[in-house]
């Protein structure tokens, strides 16, 4: 044993040949082959892995951006989430046309180019707008490429391209505005009718659309009182100018008004259409007249010439 450690330090080789050689006998060698082989097989495994959830990540809603109103899942509708977009277009109906941006983005996914994107067709849920209302949005506020979020509340009945959602603009870098309200507000909009079906169908069956209106019917108790819009009324001038001609409108709605009236009208109809039976009879009976009396002279006619035959049969038999 001494003589192989002097062997072994003096020749380091010779020692490690002899360690190999004993690891050898063991068992214990790495082939490379099946280094690399164990190595190829996890990177695939990762690649695959990878591939998969660029996959999930690209199919996925949360990441996907919507071209049509119909691509918006209903779940996206019921839950109420709110969706990114930049207003591409304002219709003069007052219809905005937002292009969609994905809820969730994800810098290294490679996104697809598209031309002509298609573009989402908004409305302004809960409000009737005016005309006032209708150039406001497509002109005073130049929202053409600003960016808004939006909240699907209902489909529109009837336009399958079209849906009715809560929209909020970005004015400034910390302002933001809701179109629903502004509209409302300022008088250019009101909320519809409960008589109207679709309306109240709403009412009752969409909640979000139920919170939805009873901010608006706040607003527009605010614009009644400012009496703007749809909700301007005259002033004291206007008002003292127009006492004359209310005056008149309630002596004309009067009953006893309507009572003269009446009989004035059904006495000049009677003068009227007596007048005109008059008439008619006078020229019925001129007709009459008129045939009797042709009537009579040919009757008179035919006497004499009956008269006249007569005399001259007479005539000749007295003479034989």
């Amino acid at each position: 044993m001494g003589e192989e450690a002097d062997a072994s330090a003096t020749h380091p080789q010779h020692g490690q040949t002899a360690i190999s050689n004993s690891n050898v006998a063991k068992g214990k060698l790495i082939d490379p082959v099946d280094r690399y082989t164990a190595l190829a097989v996890r990177g695939t495994i990762v690649g695959v892995g990878l591939a998969g959830v660029v996959i999930f990540l690209r199919n996925s809603r949360l990441f996907h951006k919507f071209q049509h109103v119909s691509q918006i899942p209903k779940d996206f509708i019921r839950k109420e989430l709110e969706l990114k977009g930049k207003v591409r277009e304002v219709l003069p109906s007052g219809e905005l046309r937002v292009e969609h941006e994905p809820v969730m983005k994800v810098p290294f996914l490679p996104r697809r180019k598209n031309v002509n994107p298609g573009l989402l067709n908004l409305r302004l849920a809960g409000v009737e707008l005016s005309k006032s209302g209708q150039q406001f949005l497509a002109k005073d506020l130049r929202l053409a490429n600003r960016p808004v979020t939006f909240t699907v509340i209902k489909t529109v009945e009837g336009s399958p391209d079209s849906v009715d959602a809560d929209v909020t603009v970005k004015r400034t870098a910390f302002g933001r505005t809701n179109l629903n309200l502004e509209v409302v507000r300022r008088g250019y909009a009101r909320v519809p009718a409960p008589s109207e079906t679709k309306h109240l169908k709403a009412l009752q069956s969409v909640p979000a659309y139920s919170r939805l209106i009873q901010r608006l019917l706040m607003s527009e108790k605010i614009a009644d009182r400012r009496g703007v819009g749809v909700w301007e009324r005259d002033t004291w001038v206007e008002s003292v100018q127009s006492y004359p001609s209310q005056v008149s409108g309630i002596v004309r709605s009067a009953a006893i008004t309507k009572a003269v009236v009446l009989l004035y009208t059904v006495t000049k109809d009677v003068i009227l259409y007596g007048a005109k039976l008059t008439q008619q009879t006078y020229y019925l009976v001129l007709a009459i007249a008129a045939y009797v009396r042709n009537g009579y002279r040919r009757f008179a006619l035919g006497v004499d010439r009956v008269t006249d035959k007569y005399n001259k049969v007479r005539q000749r038999i007295g003479g034989k």
